[in-house]
C-alpha cells in the first residue's frame, strides 16, 4: 500500500481557511458563485461591485451559513478614475487571492456600426481596470512573499466571431497580459492563472443586449450550457492546488459547444 498511499495523499493542497480573497464583479454570475464557494472553504472575502444591494444580500446569506468568515463589501465602479486610490485606502491589495472577474460585452453590432461609448466601456472595464488591478496586486504580493492572481478570460480570447470584435479583442488582451504577467512573476512566488469559459448562463447576455430579456434568454434557450457554479468550482480547484502547481489556463466549454465555430447544439 505504500506506493498508492503517496499517490492518493492530498494533504499538500492549499488550505484556504483564514486567507483573504478579493473578487471583482461579485454581485452576480461567476463572481457571486465564486464568493459562495470560497466562503465555504473558509476564506475571508472582499467583494467589489457597483450594485451594493446585491452584495449586502449576499453577505447576509453567507454570514448565516459561514459565521466565521469575514466579508467586506465595496461599492465601486471599475471605470472610476481614482480606482486604485480608493481600493488602496480600503486595504484591498493585501490579499492572498485576487480574482479579476468583472467584465462585459455590449451589443452584437458589427464594427462598422459600433457605438463609441460601448467601445470605451468594454475597453475600460475588461482591459484598463484589469491591468491596473493586476499591477498593484502583483506588487503587493511580491512584497508580501506570495499570492495568486486569477483572471477571467473567455473563449472569445481564443476564437473571434462576427459582432464581437471589440469584446474578443479585449479578452485576447487579457490572455496576452496574463501570459506575460506569469512569466514576470513565476520566480517571485506569485501564481497567475487564466480561466476562459465558453457559454455560461449568467447575466452576460442581459447586459450585452442592454436589458432586452427576451433576446438574452434566447441565447441560452434549449442549450445545456455551463452554470456560474461550474466555473466557481474550477476557480476554487485552481486556488487549492499545491503551490508548486500553477494551472496556467483552463479553457472550458459546455459539452454541447464546439470551439472555433462556437456553435452549441440545442435540445429539441
Amino acid at each position: 500500500m505504500q506506493l498508492t498511499k503517496e499517490i492518493f495523499n492530498n494533504s499538500d493542497e492549499i488550505n484556504l481557511i483564514g486567507k483573504t480573497a478579493v473578487i471583482t464583479g461579485a454581485s452576480s454570475g461567476i463572481g457571486l458563485a465564486t464568493a459562495c464557494w470560497l466562503a465555504r472553504e473558509g476564506m475571508n472575502l472582499i467583494l467589489i461591485a457597483r450594485r451594493i444591494d446585491k452584495l449586502d444580500l449576499l453577505k447576509k446569506e453567507l454570514n448565516e451559513l459561514f459565521p466565521k468568515v469575514s466579508i467586506k463589501n465595496l461599492q465601486i465602479d471599475l471605470q472610476e478614475k481614482n480606482l486604485l486610490e480608493k481600493l488602496t485606502n480600503e486595504n484591498v491589495f493585501n490579499c492572498d487571492l485576487f480574482i479579476n472577474n468583472a467584465g462585459l460585452a455590449l451589443t452584437r453590432d458589427l464594427v462598422e456600426n459600433s457605438n463609441e461609448e460601448d467601445i470605451e466601456i468594454m475597453v475600460n472595464t475588461n482591459i484598463t481596470a484589469l491591468f491596473k488591478l493586476c499591477s498593484v496586486a502583483a506588487k503587493n504580493m511580491v512584497k508580501l512573499g506570495g499570492g495568486h492572481i486569477i483572471n477571467l478570460g473567455s473563449v472569445a480570447g481564443h476564437y473571434s466571431y462576427p459582432g464581437g470584435a471589440v469584446y474578443c479583442a479585449t479578452k485576447s488582451a487579457v490572455k496576452a497580459f496574463s501570459e506575460a504577467l506569469r512569466q514576470e512573476l513565476h520566480e517571485k512566488n506569485v501564481r497567475v492563472s487564466l480561466i476562459s469559459p465558453g457559454m455560461v448562463r449568467t447575466d452576460f447576455s442581459l447586459v450585452r443586449f442592454k436589458g432586452d430579456k427576451s433576446t438574452a434568454e434566447n441565447v441560452y434557450a434549449h442549450v445545456d450550457c455551463l452554470e456560474a457554479k461550474d466555473i466557481a468550482r474550477i476557480i476554487v480547484k485552481t486556488a487549492k492546488e499545491p503551490f508548486h502547481v500553477n494551472i496556467d489556463e483552463v479553457l472550458v466549454f459546455p459539452t454541447v459547444q464546439a470551439p472555433v465555430s462556437l456553435k452549441a447544439i440545442k435540445n429539441k
